[in-house]
């Protein structure tokens, strides 16, 4: 068996590579300058935060070609599905840019936590484009899609 964080990675490295962008999504929606950063075992790109959040290392960060923050997509763990993870949801929402009409934060947590994840989300009024629940099926990355309110074309 995989040990859970080195699986989890593992996870944030397939979801990096096969939905940001999607392998089929079109150039108009996602330009050629994006950037896509995965932060796993090594981290790569920080966030700094108030003194009571820190340095956040989401676990995928899109820049745009200027260097901005674009979108941003944590992948949890089981034990970081909590109401304190709330602040830094919000910090995550905050440095995201807004697509057609919400930030462009999307939120990864183990399949089964998905509820509890979006009380917390809409319990303190996060912006955020996606929920989605996440497992390891028969040794396949299985993507639950939960919620997306920006873009019909990413609840998937």
């Amino acid at each position: 068996m995989v040990e859970a964080e080195r699986q989890r990675h593992r996870v944030t490295r397939t979801i990096a590579a096969t939905r940001f962008p999607f392998l089929d999504q079109e150039e108009s929606s996602w330009p050629p300058s994006y950037q896509t950063i995965v932060n796993d075992e090594q981290s790569r790109f920080g966030l700094k935060g108030s003194d009571d959040v820190g340095i956040v290392y989401p676990s995928i960060v899109i820049l745009r070609g200027d260097g901005g923050v674009q979108e941003l997509g944590m992948v949890e763990p089981a034990e970081n599905v909590t109401p304190e993870r709330a602040k830094v949801w919000q910090f995550l929402s905050d440095s995201a840019s807004v697509g057609r009409r919400v930030k462009k934060l999307f939120i990864y947590v183990p399949h089964g936590l998905e509820e509890k994840a979006m009380e917390v989300l809409e319990g303190n009024d996060i912006e955020y484009d996606g929920l989605r629940g996440y497992g390891v099926v028969d040794g396949n990355l299985k993507v639950y899609p939960i919620k997306s309110h920006d873009t019909p074309t990413d609840h998937r």
